[in-house]
């Protein structure tokens, strides 16, 4: 499945919407998925960490899932994130994802408990070949999950699942996203997810970068992959620079209401976040309203 399967891009998690109830706006969340798609994403990831999908049940992912594959309608790929803390939950996602649908299936580590390479490869491997003809794309965050893959546990992974295609990367690690690419050989499909070094990224074999920024702003990261694919270094670097200024109007993503608000300032419904989570505060808001103008952004 590796040698057949192709990802490349820009591909945006996308933000869930949630209404003044606390519950999934989805009318708004059909008009997040047709900017993105209409601004030229290549793929969307849905319940990702931007998506808060650790905030939703999994009735919730599943029904968010579904409301996803609808919207896009083929225009490009789906990622369901069905990543969770245990391992039955993750196959009762995964399977789901497959059968609404989605074009690939996308699992985080497992977090909060500390587990051994062991328990890591026997949970990834029995979600693995629970869906057999999904491709399965790996996912790291060791700064949120505590755990994390090392090149020897996704060597031992690519060699007893052939649906495990990629990895995800949110780790700013340059060196391990190297030996990652290297591990995975020809056909392996490696993804970035720090914004901030989606040029370095690419330069060493990146795929394609994975972008929570770009829910609001994707037009800098398509123009830089672009730009990077036609050789043309200096505007790549400018675009980076770009880039650079949106994820520090974000604050580094560090609350998905920074991305919701930006989506407001250019007329698409963002929505509220999920508690615990926190609204912005007006001049959190005013602050953002101000960097993303003189940027030029909106």
């Amino acid at each position: 499945m590796r040698g057949s399967f192709s990802l490349q891009g820009v591909i945006v998690p996308l933000v869930t919407p949630f209404d003044d109830q606390n519950q999934i706006d989805f009318p708004a969340f059909r008009q997040v998925v047709d900017f993105v798609v209409g601004k030229g994403v290549h793929a969307v990831m849905i319940g990702g960490t931007t998506g808060e999908g650790m905030l939703l049940s999994l009735d919730e992912r599943k029904v968010l899932v579904e409301a996803a594959v609808q919207q896009v309608n083929s225009r490009i790929p789906v990622i369901a994130h069905t990543g969770c803390i245990d391992t039955r939950s993750t196959v009762e996602l995964s399977r789901h994802a497959g059968q609404a649908g989605a074009n690939i299936v996308s699992v985080i580590v497992p977090y909060f408990f500390t587990l051994s390479d062991e328990q890591l490869y026997t949970h990834f491997l029995t979600v693995a070949e629970a869906i057999p003809t999904t491709p399965l794309l790996l996912y790291v965050f060791p700064g949120n999950t505590k755990n994390d893959i090392s090149p020897a546990l996704l060597d031992r992974l690519l060699r007893a699942a052939p649906n495990i295609v990629g990895i995800k990367s949110s780790n700013d690690d340059l060196v391990k996203f190297q030996d990652y690419i290297h591990t995975g050989g020809e056909g392996f499909t490696a993804c970035l997810g720090v914004d901030e070094l989606m040029l370095g990224g690419l330069a060493f074999g990146s795929h394609a970068q994975i972008s929570g920024n770009a829910n609001s702003f994707p037009e800098p990261f398509i123009q830089l992959f672009e730009a990077f694919r036609a050789g043309d270094i200096h505007r790549a670097q400018q675009l980076q620079q770009v880039v650079n200024s949106i994820v520090r109007i974000h604050r580094a993503g560090r609350t998905t209401a920074f991305f919701k608000a930006t989506l407001q300032l250019r007329g698409v419904p963002g929505g509220r976040v999920r508690p615990p989570m926190c609204e912005l505060s007006p001049v959190e808001l005013e602050e953002v309203k101000s960097e993303s103008m003189q940027s030029g952004l909106v």
